[in-house]
C-alpha cells in the first residue's frame, strides 16, 4: 500500500492540474493578486465559472471562453459595492470596492452571479446589436435586467420599474438619439427620478417579453426597433 501511495498522489495532482487547465475563465487581477486574499480569489474563481457555464447554456451564441479582469476600485454602484461592464471580444472587467465591511467575499458571493448574467447579456447582444443611441442603450440595459431577473432569479433596484415606466419610456423616445447616456439612464435626474432609462427599459423587455413569447435570451438579437415596436403596440 505504501507502495502505491506516490503513484496515487502523482495521478491526483495530474487529476488537479488538468482540472485546473480545462477553466473556460481566466481571472486577471488588475491591481496584483496581493489586492485579494486567496480566500478571495478563490471565491470569484468558482463562482465565475459556475456563472459561464450557466449563461452559456441560454446564451449559447457566447464565446466559448471569458477574461475577468477584477480590479479595487471605489466607483461602484452603492447598493452592491461593485460593478461591472463588458468589451469585446470576451472580457468582462468586475470593479469592487475593497474597503467595504462586509469584505470581497461576501460582495462576490451575492453580487457577482448576477452582475455576470447582466454583463454577459450585453456581450452577446453588442456582438450584433451596437449601443449607438440612448434607445438602443435604454433597450439593451432592460433586456440585460430582465435576463438578469429571469435567469439568474436575482432582482436589482434599477429593475423595479413603477406604473409610469411607459410614460418614461415614451419621453425617452421622444428625446434626441444623441441625449446623454449617463444623465438618463444612471445618474439621479432633477425631478429625483433615478435609474429613468434603466427602470424604463426593464419595462420595455418585459413588455417585449409578454407580446412575442420569447425570453430575454432569445431577443438578444432582436433590433432595438423591433423591441420597441413589440413593447409600445
Amino acid at each position: 500500500m505504501s507502495g502505491s501511495l506516490p503513484l496515487i498522489l502523482a495521478a491526483l495532482a495530474l487529476v488537479l492540474a488538468c482540472s485546473r487547465q480545462a477553466s473556460n475563465v481566466t481571472v486577471h487581477y488588475q491591481n496584483g493578486e496581493d489586492a485579494f486574499s486567496s480566500g478571495a480569489r478563490h471565491v470569484i474563481q468558482e463562482n465565475a465559472e459556475t456563472t459561464f457555464r450557466e449563461v452559456r447554456r441560454a446564451l449559447p451564441q457566447l464565446p466559448p471562453t471569458l477574461i475577468i479582469e477584477v480590479s479595487a476600485g471605489s466607483n461602484v454602484i452603492p447598493e452592491t459595492g461593485e460593478t461591472g461592464y463588458t468589451s469585446a471580444p470576451n472580457v468582462l472587467s468586475w470593479v469592487v470596492d475593497t474597503r467595504r465591511a462586509e469584505g470581497v467575499v461576501a460582495i462576490a458571493n451575492r453580487e457577482l452571479r448576477g452582475t455576470m448574467f447582466h454583463e454577459l447579456h450585453h456581450l452577446g447582444r453588442d456582438r450584433v446589436i451596437a449601443r449607438v443611441t440612448l434607445m438602443d442603450q435604454v433597450v439593451s440595459e432592460g433586456l440585460a435586467t430582465a435576463f438578469e431577473r429571469d435567469f439568474a432569479h436575482v432582482k436589482v433596484p434599477w429593475g423595479e420599474y413603477p406604473p409610469e415606466a411607459r410614460a418614461w419610456a415614451l419621453e425617452l423616445r421622444a428625446l434626441p438619439s444623441d441625449a446623454p447616456v449617463g444623465k438618463w439612464l444612471y445618474e439621479t435626474h432633477a425631478d429625483g427620478r433615478r435609474w429613468i432609462g434603466l427602470k424604463a427599459g426593464t419595462y420595455l423587455a418585459g413588455r417585449a417579453i409578454a407580446s412575442t413569447g420569447r425570453s430575454a435570451a432569445d431577443l438578444v438579437a432582436m433590433p432595438t426597433a423591433d423591441v420597441l415596436s413589440a413593447a409600445l403596440k
